[in-house]
């Protein structure tokens, strides 16, 4: 994640469980209410931070709580997500990611969230599992 003196933090720190996704959506709307975020940033952006939150909640503990974490950061030229959990480790290979066919009815998630960022990594160390997002802002405040 790029380093910046004019960057805002905000941050969720929880387990996960049925108010997850509306914890992360609060935290998002905080964000953007804080500073100017034009609308083709900012969609794209909490579209991608919600599918990745889904996907932990889902996947990581297996539809158990895991303590996980959010930090978000906007920054004059960038918008920035992390995700920490203590889940199981994600079986992806987001070099091979792509859309299922039309007709399927799961599986889109991680293609969205590729499509919606510049940037999203995943890696796994000492038990931990941490997503990193980043949109370039269409034109930076």
């Amino acid at each position: 994640m790029a380093t910046d003196a004019g960057a805002r933090t905000w941050t969720l720190t929880t387990v996960t469980g049925a108010d997850t996704l509306t914890d992360v959506h609060a935290l998002i709307e905080e964000m953007m209410s804080a500073g100017r975020v034009e609308d083709a940033d900012r969609f794209p952006f909490e579209i991608a931070v919600a599918e990745i939150a889904a996907n932990i909640i889902e996947h990581a503990a297996l539809g158990q709580p895991v303590p996980m974490s959010l930090r978000l950061r906007a920054l004059p030229e960038r918008l920035e997500a992390e995700f920490t959990d203590e889940g199981q480790p994600a079986r992806v290979d987001l070099g091979t990611v792509e859309l299922p066919d039309a007709l399927a009815e799961r599986g889109r998630g991680l293609a969205i969230a590729m499509a919606a960022l510049d940037e999203l990594s995943y890696r796994r160390q000492g038990g931990i599992n941490r997503w990193i997002l980043a949109r370039e802002r269409v034109e930076p405040t």
